[in-house]
């Protein structure tokens, strides 16, 4: 072995260089280091490294990494990593999948950059681009080839296709843009079936895939791999995820691998915790999602917290109608059977989904068993809609299907409001297979101002809802102003005070 003190200055250099390739060649975190000398690793960086170490190593087989915005997650999971994978195993086929192309390809170039680079060369000399001469490698930002080895890199935004060679690893690397997608069930659902139907048949029994991201939504896609494959647990699950949540500021969950106090922020240095608190203050909802990686609603602002979940629905009741809000494109069409018995709602989730016209809603409504005599109660906005819903029509000539007891709701100001107060004055219980409702439930939520509560309602995730509002909100609300409010309420609903 080489006595560093015997070398002169020329030679220790040299010696010192060799060795710290040789650092980066065995290590994750010394290579980042070695191919971007001003790259400062804080503990939360290192403890990532140090798993990804054990992801290229093969003893995680699925890793996700929460993380708040702007902490560094994307350095080292997307723009090094896949150098260092493919500087181990050239032969390595990756897959490198974001929110949109542009973004994956900017990833890809980003990558590509990492690998021009001197010092990648001195580290993976084997592992290489195809040049002007290397004729049959592809290098596009799309999809680049490692030279003579049968690895590659492939760059793909969300629904775009991943044909061709089966991936040994995937790294997916925030999968919504924004807020508004993450909100959008529709968006949601595309997300997740492009995952299903797209991704994961290119997989094989040994690839493995690395999900990063800032949390958005329960139903996001983390939260739908965490319910679907669990937690990974060596003897009881151990095809589950290994999970590192990095929370903006340091909660009491017992985690071994974050040793700061409680409260204490991630990385003070670039988001102290005077910031964190600020933004916790402004939107906590929002901060408890992007910045603790927990997209919970907070229960002070649920607005509906007290319903009940139960397993069956009631067959007979006092009064019973049936709650409709209109959608297609983006938001779903939302149908609720709604049962009153006293002071007790009862609610049953009939259909919820996308791109139904209203004769796909008839269909639907027929395939509910449900009578054509009970009120439908409509929002008011589309009068052209539930004239058709009365009118029924004739399926393909040869079978009419009847129309059903469609009325316009009531709205007017403070109707919104009012609607929440009436349905507060109920106890209120949904069925169990009432899936999308019960997912609206956790998350209608009052919108916070300055830190403060107040008295109007998120426009989100409120389409079963607005039904059901409406609803009772229309039968069940005594219309004030005398006698011609009565008459114009009769009118309207057919039912008298």
């Amino acid at each position: 072995m080489i006595d560093i003190d015997e070398l002169e200055d020329e030679e220790l250099d040299i010696e010192i260089e060799l060795r710290a390739r040789e650092l980066a060649r065995r290590n994750y975190l010394d290579f980042v280091e070695y191919v971007k000398p001003k790259y400062q690793a804080e503990f939360f960086h290192r403890t990532t490294a140090e798993h990804l170490q054990q992801f290229e190593e093969g003893t995680i087989k699925k890793l996700m990494i929460t993380m708040p915005p702007q902490h560094g997650k994307s350095e080292l999971s997307t723009r090094n990593f896949p150098p260092y994978l493919l500087g181990k195993k050239p032969d390595r086929r990756i897959g490198v999948l974001s929110f949109s192309a542009s973004k994956a390809h900017k990833f890809s170039r980003e990558i590509q950059q990492v690998f021009d680079g001197g010092r990648y060369s001195a580290v993976f000399p084997k592992s290489r681009l195809a040049g002007s001469k290397d004729y049959g490698a592809k290098r596009t930002e799309q999809e680049f080839d490692i030279v003579g080895t049968g690895g590659s890199v492939k760059a793909v935004g969300r629904k775009g296709p991943l044909t061709g060679d089966p991936i040994d690893i995937a790294i997916l690397d925030d999968l919504f843009k924004d807020s508004d997608e993450a909100k959008s069930p529709t968006v949601r659902e595309s997300t997740w079936a492009w995952i299903v139907d797209v991704v994961e048949t290119r997989f094989h029994n040994d690839s493995q895939i690395l999900y990063v991201t800032t949390r958005w939504d329960e139903d996001d896609p983390a939260g739908r791999f965490l319910k679907r494959d669990g937690i990974y647990d060596a003897k009881r699950n151990p095809d589950g995820w290994v999970l590192l949540n990095f929370a903006a500021l340091r909660t009491n969950a017992v985690l071994s691998y974050d040793p700061r106090s409680e409260g204490e922020a991630l990385w003070p240095k670039r988001h102290s915790k005077h910031r964190l608190e600020k933004i916790k203050k402004d939107s906590k909802n929002t901060f408890n999602a992007l910045y603790q990686g927990d997209p919970k609603p907070d229960s002070e602002i649920i607005i509906f917290s007290d319903w009940i979940e139960i397993d069956e629905f009631p067959s007979q009741f006092d009064d019973e109608f049936v709650g409709l809000d209109f959608g297609y494109t983006n938001d779903p069409t939302a149908a609720t059977h709604i049962g009153i018995e006293g002071n007790s709602i009862y609610l049953d989730e009939l259909f919820y989904e996308t791109h139904l016209t209203n004769q796909d809603i008839l269909d639907h409504y027929q395939a509910t068993g449900l009578p054509t005599h009970l009120q439908v109660v409509c929002d008011h906005a589309e009068p052209k809609s539930i004239e058709e819903l009365i009118r029924g029509y004739w399926k393909e000539g040869k079978e009419f299907v009847p129309g059903v007891n469609a009325i316009a709701c009531i709205k007017g100001d403070g109707s919104i409001r009012a609607g929440i107060s009436k349905l507060k004055t109920y106890t209120v219980y949904y069925t169990s297979r009432s899936v999308n409702l019960k997912n609206e439930v956790g998350k209608y939520a009052w919108k916070v101002f300055a830190g403060k509560i107040t008295n109007d309602p998120i426009d989100d995730y409120n389409h079963a809802l607005d039904g059901i509002r409406s609803a009772v909100f229309t039968l069940k609300t005594k219309p004030k102003g005398g006698t011609g409010k009565m008459k114009t309420y009769k009118a309207q609903t057919g039912r008298a005070w």
